[in-house]
């Protein structure tokens, strides 16, 4: 009875060992991996059977960076992923398993470019709005302070338009993406007009003048009007 006690102890015990052998890495991935299929869904195949002319998602690479989920603010990091910008999706790599975690999920993301190694971040466009309307996308941060700048990227496919008469037009799809700056104080985006933009200066104008003179910056270069945002956002 004795050795039965201690043969049926010895079995209990045993998967009780094999857990306390998991490192707190790997414990820490299970974790990720676990909560993330939760919000994820099989990502579907790339082959549709159609050919299609260029790419939806943001980067045609695979990136290293992070995600942060609306529940419970949690955020995780992931060794790669890629924005599906016509999905409003994240193509993400759980466990050597291509999944797609919807954008409604996603407060934020960030990644570094695994080839230039410029750093990205995006946050939800649902939580601001363009002309009273909740914006469908993430927006890139480009400038972040008193004044908000972002890059939104829309993207859209256009039919094929081949005419087997004339013989003239295309047999393919085509992936279109058009890129414009929005900003705003506040959740309310608008586009960017340097106009508009110099008028928030306020107080500052004198300060801003000096150092755009100072830098030669001209407002119609992105690049530029971006630096004068950042300093701006640093008075």
């Amino acid at each position: 009875m004795n050795q039965y006690l201690i043969v049926l102890l010895f079995v209990v015990l045993l998967p009780l060992n094999a857990v306390c052998q998991v490192s707190n890495e790997d414990l820490k991935t299970m974790l990720i991996v676990r909560d993330l299929e939760r919000e994820s869904r099989p990502s579907r195949s790339a082959n549709t059977g159609l050919l299609v002319v260029g790419d939806t998602h943001y980067s045609p690479t695979w990136d290293s960076g992070s995600i942060t989920l609306y529940r419970e603010d949690k955020t995780y990091k992931l060794s790669a992923m890629k924005y599906e910008m016509l999905d409003f999706s994240l193509d993400i790599l759980i466990d050597g398993k291509l999944k797609s975690l919807t954008g409604d999920h996603v407060k934020s993301f960030d990644f570094a470019d695994s080839l230039t190694g410029i750093p990205h971040r995006f946050v939800n466009g649902k939580d601001y709005t363009r002309n009273d309307v909740p914006i469908h996308g993430f927006l890139e941060i480009l400038c972040w302070g008193k004044l908000d700048v972002f890059s939104f990227t829309e993207v859209s496919v256009t039919d094929p338009n081949y005419n087997v008469i004339l013989n003239t037009g295309s047999e393919n799809y085509h992936v279109n993406k058009k890129r414009t700056l929005i900003y705003g104080p506040g959740v309310d985006l608008r586009p960017v007009s340097t106009k508009e933009l110099t008028t928030l200066w306020d107080e500052r104008a004198e300060e801003m003048k000096k150092f755009q003179r100072i830098n030669k910056l001209r407002l119609s270069s992105e690049r530029d009007l971006l630096l004068m945002v950042d300093y701006f956002n640093t008075l």
